[in-house]
């Protein structure tokens, strides 16, 4: 398991947390599994390369605390970052209990080439993630999905994917990962053509009585 050194910090605020990073640190904050709320310093570098690991924001980490105390299975829940610099401005940190499950979204990962490709079609990348439920040693890199038997008008949905031992999904089973179809250029043009359509209809209705046309605006309003 991968391990991160922490310093536990005094003080919160806005004047702390410049105080920290003037000195290269970022402020962070460790909580859950009914342990007490820690405020830490991070060496942001450590945390960078955490998240680059090949699980990323799933990845979970031994926590060593002052040199002293060490929180075994930890992750980052949530980060900020600099909107210009991109650097990495805080953490929040939470313990995990190696033996119970938790949600975790898991990247998928489309393998081979379909059919529909080959014959000049697109394939529409619908859902990226899949939300598992697993205990953290069980959480895989990604999960792949093999699209080399999709034709066009085929589409795979999440319980057509074989999940690794341990897991359990926690989507709708019914959720479309992929499909097939024909070149995406057409596609667009029947939804704007759709859409337009809807429109003339819209402004038929609008013509025919006004009453209706202000009922429907005041309905709107409401929602």
């Amino acid at each position: 398991m991968l391990k991160l050194e922490a310093r536990r910090r005094v003080g919160t605020g806005k004047g702390a947390g410049r105080r920290i990073r003037d000195k290269g640190m970022i402020p962070a904050v460790l909580y859950g599994n009914h342990g007490k709320t820690v405020s830490l310093a991070l060496d942001p570098k450590a945390v960078r390369t955490l998240l680059k690991s090949p699980k990323g924001g799933n990845t979970t980490f031994e926590l060593n605390v002052d040199g002293g105390e060490t929180v075994p299975c930890t992750i980052v829940k949530t980060y900020q970052k600099d909107p210009v610099r991109r650097s990495l401005l805080h953490c929040d940190l939470i313990r995990l209990d190696p033996s119970k499950n938790r949600d975790f979204q898991i990247p998928v990962i489309l393998t081979g080439t379909s059919l529909a490709e080959k014959e000049g079609g697109r394939l529409l990348f619908i859902t990226r993630t899949l939300g598992v439920e697993c205990v953290p040693a069980d959480v895989p890199v990604s999960i792949e999905v093999d699209v080399s038997g999709l034709d066009i008008g085929d589409r795979l949905r999440l319980s057509d994917v074989p999940l690794p031992s341990g897991l359990t999904l926690v989507d709708a089973l019914n959720t479309p990962i992929v499909t097939a179809t024909t070149a995406l250029a057409e596609i667009v043009e029947e939804e704007l053509e759709e859409g337009e359509e809807g429109e003339e209809g819209a402004e038929g209705s609008d013509a025919s009585t006004e009453g209706a046309a202000s009922k429907s605006d005041s309905d709107a309003s409401a929602d």
